[in-house]
């Protein structure tokens, strides 16, 4: 007996209505198929279909529902047609934690008014640590928007806020508190974030260090930067790795010689976070560096130098550059 094909669900033909490519879609994860051609009838739901979607969805068996949000999520990477907000935000009230951690995740360009205080809520109320750590880290983008005015008092006082508040609750679990440093870091001018920032870093927990290594990039003060050049010669990888990354943020060419030797560093993470952040630095020094390092680079590290030497090029004038 020859064994049953698996039905497929081709994306929506163009003789079928978005009602139906839905249904043929909720069909298919009631059955347990989880593919990208049943995922993308999910994508710029109408409110009906949203309708539609939240009724089945409790009834869909839970590794269906992750399947589904990590199909969504991979699938926004790769389709700039596809937009999965509405759907993904019915799976935010997912009883399950790994939905909606999967959810927070692949909501990354979402920036969908409604989506900062949902972020909130999750970030401060959710049962999962995982999931607030998530909402925390998600907020980032938002506080970037806030920090840069260009969203409302309201949002940008409520976003920073909270944001301050996790870091500064030592009840906090660490995950969510290395997030929410990390997010608000970006308000600068705010002395109370410096002060948590410096806090974290004297801690005696790695993981806030490394943190906060990172935070003092994305805080962009100068004041930071004996202390991010330091930890370019930690012993620990997790540090020299987030000291990159700041020295990146900071663009400043005295990091170009410890970001030269980082790019040599045996463990592959540094490593490509030296080769970008020296991209990001530019000038004429970190020029010479990726050009030197392209020239005996192993292919491994090709991908990387190309673009990041590109980017080095283009703060530099031409004219002031050897060919």
């Amino acid at each position: 007996m020859e064994p049953m094909s698996t039905p497929t669900f081709p994306e929506q033909r163009p003789d079928q209505s978005p009602a139906d490519a839905l249904s043929g879609a909720l069909e298919a994860l009631g059955g347990g198929t989880v593919r990208s051609t049943t995922v993308v009838p999910l994508s710029d739901l109408s409110k009906p279909g949203v309708s539609a979607l939240a009724g089945a969805w409790p009834g869909l068996p839970e590794a269906t529902r992750v399947s589904a949000v990590r199909r969504m999520g991979e699938l926004s990477e790769d389709r700039l047609d596809l937009n999965f907000g509405r759907a993904l935000r019915v799976a935010l009230s997912d009883p399950s934690p790994v939905v909606r951690q999967l959810a927070v995740a692949a909501l990354w360009e979402d920036d969908g008014p409604d989506l900062p205080d949902r972020l909130l809520e999750l970030a401060t109320s959710d049962p999962s640590q995982d999931v607030r750590a998530e909402a925390a880290q998600g907020l980032a983008r938002f506080a970037d928007r806030a920090a840069a005015d260009e969203l409302g008092p309201g949002v940008r006082d409520r976003v920073q806020a909270t944001l301050v508040a996790l870091v500064d609750d030592p009840g906090s679990p660490h995950v969510v508190r290395r997030r929410a440093l990390e997010s608000v870091a970006v308000f600068g001018h705010d002395e109370v974030v410096k002060r948590l920032i410096a806090g974290a870093y004297d801690s005696d927990e790695q993981g806030l260090q490394a943190s906060a290594l990172y935070a003092m990039g994305r805080n962009l003060d100068a004041r930071w930067l004996d202390t991010v050049l330091d930890e370019l010669h930690s012993p620990e990888a997790e540090l020299r790795y987030e000291a990159a990354r700041a020295c990146g943020f900071l663009e400043n060419d005295r990091a170009v010689p410890g970001l030269a030797l980082l790019a040599a560093d045996p463990d592959a993470e540094v490593r490509y976070a030296a080769i970008a952040a020296l991209g990001q630095v530019g000038g004429r020094s970190a020029v010479r560096v990726l050009r030197d390092l392209a020239a005996a680079a192993e292919e491994r590290d090709v991908e990387l130098l190309d673009p990041a030497l590109e980017e080095a090029l283009a703060s530099v004038d031409p004219l002031q550059v050897r060919v």
